[in-house]
């Protein structure tokens, strides 16, 4: 499972803010942004955006795999310690936002800028 960032960046009335569309597989699974009235504390840039990105796809992807076993069960109700477990998807999701903490990689983002290059 191959999952990439783009990223811009763009102006607001009060600040700035950062874009992300995430993709797996090339296919567009997501897009969110991150608001910011001064600066930000990331390590490198989009950071924060990126995971923020990823932090609402494992939200989604968890919540649709506990309705999905909810609904096999026919339970109305699972126990507050009740984890999901063995999806391949919600394994890369996890992994990829791990890999966020470390110092980014060429392959790990791109920004629109790049692809305005390739055209």
């Amino acid at each position: 499972m191959n999952i990439e960032f783009i990223n811009s960046a763009r102006n607001t009335r009060s600040g700035f803010a950062h874009d992300t569309i995430v993709t797996i597989d090339t296919t567009l699974v997501h897009k969110t942004s991150a608001h910011y009235i001064n600066r930000t504390w990331e390590s490198y840039t989009y950071q924060s955006v990126m995971k923020k990105a990823l932090d609402e796809l494992i939200d989604e992807e968890t919540e649709r795999l506990r309705n999905e076993y909810k609904e096999l069960t026919g339970r109305k109700r699972l126990p507050r310690d009740w984890k999901v477990t063995g999806s391949d998807k919600l394994d890369a999701l996890r992994k990829r936002r791990d890999e966020l903490q470390q110092p980014p990689t060429a392959d790990l983002y791109r920004s629109s800028k790049d692809d305005e290059e390739l055209c």
